[in-house]
This record gives C-alpha cells, structure tokens and sequence, in this order.
C-alpha cells in the first residue's frame, strides 16, 4: 500500500511533467482523502494509508477536480459548447470500490 501523491494523479492523467498541474493536485488531494476516509468511516486505511483500491478512488477523484478546478459545467465561446465533468460526487466505480469498506445497515 502506498498512499497517493499529487504525482501519481499527475501521471495518471497525463501531465506528469507538469510542475503547476502536480501544484493543483497536492492542494486537493487531502480533502478528497478526507472525505473518502469519512465516507468510509476509516474502513480501507491502515495507519492513514489507503489501501490499494481506496487509492485508486483518491486518484481518480482528484483527478476530476484539477481537471476543472473552477467547477464549469460547460464552457462557450461562440457557436462552440464543451461540457466538463465536476466532482458532484463519487462515480458509480468508486461507490463500488467504497461501498465493500462503508459499513452499512444491515
């Protein structure tokens, strides 16, 4: 188990030589591990450390946010739209991933 570095989201998408891109990255990847440790209720952490699929989920969650760190749905500039992706939750892979360590009524 090793827990997630702004690097590793970096690379994960791409853009791993990217000293502002690995910037944005570390400034976001405490909160969205804070917040799948509470979602988990500290189920998938080993003295702080993630597990391997509690990571992944880190990662990809992380790498929405510096995608799009302003939050735009979409984006238009004359006859041209692009729609962008926002963390307004986990995707339907992570729930899957978090779902095996959030405990849950019986």
């Amino acid at each position: 188990m090793t827990a997630p570095t702004a690097q590793s989201v970096a690379d994960f998408l791409g853009q791993g030589d990217d000293v502002g891109f690995i910037a944005l990255a570390e400034e976001h990847l405490p909160m969205v591990t804070h917040m799948v440790n509470a979602y988990t209720r500290g189920k998938g952490f080993t003295d702080g450390i993630p597990d391997d699929d509690v990571a992944a989920v880190i990662v990809s969650s992380v790498a929405r946010l510096v995608v799009n760190p302003e939050q735009y749905d979409l984006d238009t500039a004359g006859p041209f739209t692009t729609r962008y992706r926002v963390f307004d939750g986990w995707s339907l892979p992570e729930l899957a991933i978090l779902h095996r360590y959030r405990k849950r009524a019986l």
